[in-house]
C-alpha cells in the first residue's frame, strides 16, 4: 500500500512529496514537530499534541494563519483515513517556510506543513511487552528543550551510542542528575512505591504521554514526586520506566549494564502500563 502524505494541504503519495532545498526547516532546523499515537484507528490524546504544537510555534515566533489549526485537524484525520492506519503514529512538522539562507527571516513567510504517518506496534501486551536496557549519556543539548523542534542531532548521537552498547534508549545526565531519555521521559519507582520524575521546565520536554500518565496516577491515588533524581538513585531504585508516544509505559530493567531491582519488569510499572491502555480504550 502506497503511503499518502499531506504537504501544504495537498494529499499525495509519499514518493511524490517534495519540499524546497531552501526551506528553513532543512537549512536551520527552523521548524517544530510532533508525533501523536494512533491505536485502533483512533488518535490518542491529540488535544495534548495539538496544544504542544501550538506552544512550540509560539515559542519560536513561527506565525501561522488563523485557519491553520482547523485545517491541521482535518488533515490529520484524513491522513489516517487514506492510509487505513490502525496502529502507529501521525507525524506533523511545521517549518518557517522557504527563504534565503540568512539567519534573519521575513515576518510574512508562508509556513510549510507536512503530515505523514508511521506504522509500528505501539500496543504491547503479553510476550510483546518487554523491558529495555538504557545507557547514560552526558546531556549536551541546547538549553531550550521544552520546545519540540527538529533540532535533534544530539539525540541521534545519543541513540547511536546506545545502539552500539546494545541498549534501546539513552538517559541524559547533567551534573549527576537525570533529565530525560533521548526520545522519552524518564521515571523511577522508589521502594515505598512513590513515582519520581523530573518536573516540567526548560530542562525537559513536557511529554503528552507523561501528562496523561501523571493525571492517571493522581486519579488512582498514587504518590507522584516531581523532582530531579540522580543516576545513583536510579540505579538503586525499585523500578524504572520511560513514557513516550511510541512506547507508552515501557519498563527499564538495566542502566549502564546494572540491573534495576531484580532485573525484571516491576509490579508498579506493569500496573501503570495496563491502566494506561485501559484509560485510552485499547
Amino acid at each position: 500500500m502506497k503511503e499518502i502524505v499531506c504537504v501544504n494541504g495537498k494529499f499525495m503519495p509519499s514518493a511524490e512529496a517534495k519540499v524546497s532545498i531552501f526551506d528553513r526547516g532543512l537549512m536551520f532546523a527552523d521548524s517544530v514537530y510532533d508525533c501523536c499515537p494512533v491505536a485502533e484507528c483512533r488518535l490518542i490524546n491529540w488535544n495534548l499534541n495539538r496544544a504542544r504544537i501550538e506552544r512550540s510555534t509560539q515559542a519560536i515566533n513561527l506565525c501561522v494563519p488563523e485557519r491553520f489549526w482547523t485545517e491541521l485537524d482535518e488533515q490529520v484525520v484524513e491522513v489516517i483515513k487514506l492510509n487505513k492506519l490502525r496502529e502507529g503514529y501521525v507525524y506533523v512538522q511545521v517549518t518557517r517556510g522557504i527563504g534565503e539562507r540568512a539567519f534573519t527571516y521575513l515576518d510574512n513567510m508562508i509556513p510549510t506543513t507536512i503530515v505523514s504517518i508511521g506504522r509500528t506496534n505501539i500496543i504491547k501486551r503479553g510476550e510483546s511487552y518487554r523491558g529495555i536496557a538504557v545507557c547514560s549519556v552526558e546531556d549536551l543539548r541546547w538549553g531550550w528543550r521544552d520546545v519540540k523542534t527538529t533540532q535533534l542531532l544530539y539525540q541521534v548521537i545519543a541513540r547511536m551510542e546506545a545502539k552500539r552498547k546494545c541498549c534501546q534508549e539513552a538517559w541524559f545526565v547533567s551534573r549527576g542528575l537525570v533529565t530525560e531519555a533521548a526520545s522519552a521521559n524518564a521515571y523511577i519507582v522508589q521502594h515505598d512505591g512513590a513515582i519520581v520524575t523530573r518536573p516540567v521546565s526548560r530542562e525537559i520536554l513536557a511529554g503528552c504521554t507523561r501528562e496523561a500518565l501523571l493525571s492517571l496516577c493522581r486519579s488512582r491515588g498514587l504518590k507522584v514526586d516531581e523532582r530531579a533524581f540522580s543516576l545513583e538513585e536510579a540505579l538503586a531504585a525499585r523500578e524504572a520506566f520511560i513514557t513516550s508516544a511510541m512506547h507508552f509505559v515501557t519498563p527499564v530493567i538495566s542502566i549502564d549494564g546494572q540491573e534495576i531491582g531484580n532485573g525484571k519488569i516491576g509490579v508498579v510499572t506493569t500496573e501503570l502500563h495496563e491502566a494506561f491502555l485501559t484509560e485510552i480504550g485499547v
